[in-house]
């Protein structure tokens, strides 16, 4: 099959954001491989090596990258090590040996460990390790921080729910069907709930409940799985599971071919990012510091993928390599400020303000450096992390 899989070009990707690496990068990796290889999740001497080689502590080092170094950042980073982990033996990676209704036990499961974890996780290393998980969060965290992050775990389990039927039944679902599945199908919204845990900080509800914030969070969860499913289309292809993949929606749903839908996945995911940034500039102009260190989290998850999705050997199938970008654009493919076409999303364009409302651009009130806006986001200064028994409990 590898050798009549035709190559999909992918073109270059437009993100202004700076780019950021954590520079305790290894360590992050080695910790959280150490971590994980305790529960022997993987049978499969070849299969763990290749999770080893990919190096996963990298995707957390991208995109939570100027998190202060402790326990509180390396449970965010093991939640995206499990989460790859969970991908490989359960989801996308894992075959035709699950069934929709086994995994969607398992996930029933799941939702439950996220919730209390109890004591019949023992025997699954799955549960085991997503219980410890839980666990390792009640440490750095708040009881409200583990709340939201569980609620979030829960729309993850529930939407792949949703796909594993889907996939089961050979249907490619519409594109407002699927726009609403990748929101959370993706898994990104979890690890948003812990930008402010890693960074050592809590945003009070009354600020991440707020419509925009909500709408800029669910942007980050659509454009990060919009530029993964462009970057992953040609290596799910040849393992026959690019059903829920924009591409593949998208060429189905306009008749039109791979290279045709990759064009428009591209045009898709530049004004929701041209969206994005109008958005963040305006929440920015009055926000408090917590707030702000919370946009630059949200900014650096979308460089941050980026960034590691082009580099890492996971969709660089070197038996049949897709031809990847090894750079991004220096414009987007299309300026278009008009909402998408999409009506699951609409609301988030109803969000901006007409310009003339808008306080004064967040560069005026912050002091002059020769840092861009958005790398000025990322300079407020950070206090320090109160101990675990003075948080809010």
């Amino acid at each position: 099959m590898t050798d009549t899989v035709p190559v999909t070009r992918i073109p270059r990707l437009y993100c202004p954001i700076p780019f950021a690496v954590h520079p305790d990068a290894e360590e992050i990796n080695k910790a959280g491989l150490k971590w994980l290889s305790g529960f022997r999740l993987y049978n499969c001497e070849k299969q763990w090596k290749r999770y080893v080689s990919a190096k996963p502590g990298m995707l957390p080092a991208h995109v939570m990258p100027r998190a202060p170094r402790g326990p509180a950042l390396q449970a965010a980073a093991n939640l995206l090590f499990w989460l790859w982990a969970f991908d490989d033996l359960e989801c996308d990676e894992a075959g035709d040996d699950l069934s929709a209704g086994n995994l969607t036990l398992l996930l029933c499961d799941l939702a439950r460990v996220v919730e209390a974890p109890s004591g019949r996780s023992a025997a699954n290393p799955i549960l085991a390790t997503l219980a410890d998980l839980r666990r390792q969060l009640e440490e750095v965290a708040t009881p409200v921080q583990v709340a939201r992050w569980a609620s979030a775990m829960q729309a993850y389990f529930l939407a792949n729910t949703g796909v594993a039927i889907q996939n089961q039944r050979h249907l490619v679902p519409d594109l407002d069907t699927y726009v609403t599945l990748r929101i959370h199908s993706g898994a990104v919204k979890p690890t948003l709930m812990l930008l402010d845990v890693a960074d050592g900080y809590e945003l009070p509800p009354a600020e991440l409940e707020r419509p925009e914030i909500w709408a800029l969070n669910e942007m980050v969860c659509a454009i990060v799985g919009w530029d993964n499913d462009v970057l992953t289309y040609h290596k799910e292809v040849i393992r026959g599971g690019a059903d829920h993949n924009l591409v593949t929606v998208l060429s189905r749903e306009n008749n039109c071919s791979p290279a045709e839908a990759v064009a428009q996945a591209v045009e898709m995911r530049d004004r929701a990012l041209d969206l994005f940034l109008r958005l963040r500039e305006q929440v920015a102009a009055d926000a408090g510091p917590d707030l702000l260190r919370y946009l630059t989290g949200l900014s650096s998850w979308i460089r941050g993928h980026l960034d590691w999705g082009m580099a890492t050997a996971r969709y660089r199938n070197p038996e049949n390599p897709a031809h990847l970008p090894r750079s991004l654009a220096a414009e987007p493919s299309v300026h278009d400020q008009r909402p998408l076409p999409v009506p699951s999303i609409a609301w988030w364009w109803r969000q901006l303000r007409p310009v003339e409302a808008m306080a004064p651009p967040l560069v005026t009130r912050l002091p002059r450096t020769p840092l861009t806006p958005v790398a000025t986001l990322s300079d407020v200064a950070r206090p320090s992390r109160p101990a675990a028994s003075q948080m809010q409990r």
